[in-house]
């Protein structure tokens, strides 16, 4: 399942969106979408410029405007004494001199009375899915309509630094190059509106357009992305290099490695450095190497499938004349896919060679998803940190951030299926999103970008995640995903089976 809301369903269509797998024209085909968050909350053009007092980050100034009860705290050296904090737990107190009411802000997409996030989704998503054989995959409902619901909940569960969260959403048309469509979104984002945050997956153009706003990108990518990006975050993203090495040593542990390994991913330089700094010395520091290394073409638009599917093909042939019987497929959002589309074109080409390795997976390979074959998924050793479903909490716990994201959803009229695993990771991840949002907003005095950065540090393991076993973030690491659990596939029962419990990777 990746976790990114981007285009492609299963890898394709977007509606696949920040979970499992999931895949425009210029301005004139955004369907300019804002969808209002609770059907009465309006702001064309909202704007940004100082609000609510003016002062130094980090000061309390001017607290009077819209009033309500926010959650105040010391975070990271941001805010003010100790308190309990929103997201998950419904709480909605503040500390003693904590923030309360509007709390100043001098950020874009911050005003009086509300906030504004950026949320891409594709209108044509379940059409991508029945495209590309995937129509079992596609989500029961719009995403735009998860979002609102977890969105309206928190606005009456705490607020966001004493206002209203709305979310501004953007159409990409899978039709067109990905690239012109983020250039397109970024306007939208920037020009035509103004937003707080973004959801930008590893789209560097847009997390580009949202540092040079000066606000806040939330997507993944390798170590060279954050550094590129000092406010780019992710409560539940690895950083690619990192999951690389989290992988392998994770593999190691469980004994994955004998016979021949060949190692797969996309053809961008996000992967490439992933592969050259995250797989291949954490393999060296085993003793460990390669037989074959493959690039595989990025469609940057739907039409472009079809390379994508030959030179998958070719690899495979590649491969098994090599003598390959090991695959890691370190998959992603890439062009037109959201996640786990790398994995489904190459297992289902696999089967039809007839090509069965034993896999070595990670959580954007969707381990044990039953949209993809399980003839070749078994036996498939995964180092996992999703928990996205009741099955991954056997020997464990149970997921209460879950529970309660899902019970929101159910309340809205948008029932969680278990048996759609898109469902539960696009409404996990949007849970995710507005909890994080909402828990860090809430703990500072004053609303900008480096407050932001800075608060998110002292979380370490405090935010609890839908989606995944355990975050961890602190000062220099701003992508929380950490928790993982070794997890393998049989056929036979079409099911993972634990090795042990959650672990940290480091």
């Amino acid at each position: 399942m990746g976790r990114a809301p981007r285009r492609i369903s299963i890898g394709l269509a977007l509606a696949a969106t920040l979970a499992s797998a999931a895949c425009g024209t210029t301005v004139s085909t955004t369907g300019s979408s804002t969808s209002s968050v609770s059907g009465s909350l309006t702001a064309p053009n909202p704007g940004a410029s100082a609000v609510g007092g003016s002062g130094a980050p980090g000061a309390i100034t001017g607290t009077t405007g819209i009033t309500g009860t926010t959650t105040g705290g010391t975070v990271g050296g941001v805010g003010s004494s100790a308190a309990t904090t929103t997201g998950y737990s419904g709480a909605t107190s503040t500390a003693a001199g904590g923030p309360a009411g509007l709390v100043p802000a001098a950020a874009p997409g911050v005003t009086a009375k509300n906030v504004f996030i950026g949320i891409p989704y594709s209108s044509q998503g379940a059409a991508g899915d029945k495209e590309i054989g995937a129509a079992g995959a596609a989500p029961s409902y719009d995403e735009r309509d998860v979002f609102n619901a977890v969105i309206t909940y928190a606005n009456a569960h705490g607020g966001f630094a004493g206002r209203q969260l709305q979310a501004l959403y953007y159409d990409f048309n899978l039709t067109d190059d990905a690239s012109t469509q983020d250039q397109s979104a970024c306007a939208h984002w920037t020009q035509d509106n103004k937003v707080f945050s973004i959801y930008t997956a590893t789209e560097t153009i847009l997390d580009a357009c949202m540092e040079k706003e000066g606000g806040i990108p939330i997507g993944q990518g390798p170590i060279t992305t954050y550094q590129q990006f000092p406010h780019l975050v992710n409560p539940d993203d690895t950083r690619l290099d990192r999951l690389g090495a989290v992988t392998v040593n994770g593999l190691y542990r469980a004994h994955y490695f004998t016979g021949k390994l060949g190692l797969v991913t996309w053809d961008d330089p996000l992967y490439r450095y992933t592969i050259a700094h995250g797989y291949l010395p954490a393999l060296q520091s085993h003793g460990l190497t390669p037989t074959q290394t493959a690039y595989i073409s990025v469609p940057q638009q739907i039409g472009a499938l079809g390379d994508m599917t030959a030179a998958v093909s070719s690899t495979i042939t590649k491969f098994r004349s090599l003598g390959i019987d090991h695959v890691i497929i370190q998959d992603g959002p890439a062009g037109v896919w959201s996640g786990t589309g790398l994995t489904f074109e190459w297992m289902n080409q696999a089967d039809s060679q007839h090509y069965y390795p034993r896999y070595g997976q990670n959580a954007e390979n969707s381990p044990g998803w039953d949209v993809l074959p399980a003839d070749q998924m078994d036996h498939a050793l995964a180092i996992n940190d999703v928990d996205v479903d009741p099955k991954f909490d056997v020997g464990w716990h149970t997921n209460r951030a879950r529970q309660l994201c899902f019970t929101i959803q159910a309340k809205a009229g948008l029932p969680v299926s278990s048996s759609n695993e898109n469902d539960e990771g696009i409404a996990a991840v949007a849970c995710d999103i507005v909890f994080f949002l909402q828990r860090t907003l809430n703990s500072l005095s004053f609303v900008n970008a480096d407050n932001f950065i800075r608060a998110v540090a002292g979380f370490n393991t405090s935010f609890q995640s839908a989606l995944i076993y355990g975050t961890k973030m602190f000062p220099g690491r701003r992508d929380g995903g950490d928790m993982m659990r070794t997890e393998e596939y049989y056929a036979s029962c079409k099911c993972l089976k634990f090795q042990g419990q959650p672990y940290w990777a480091d």
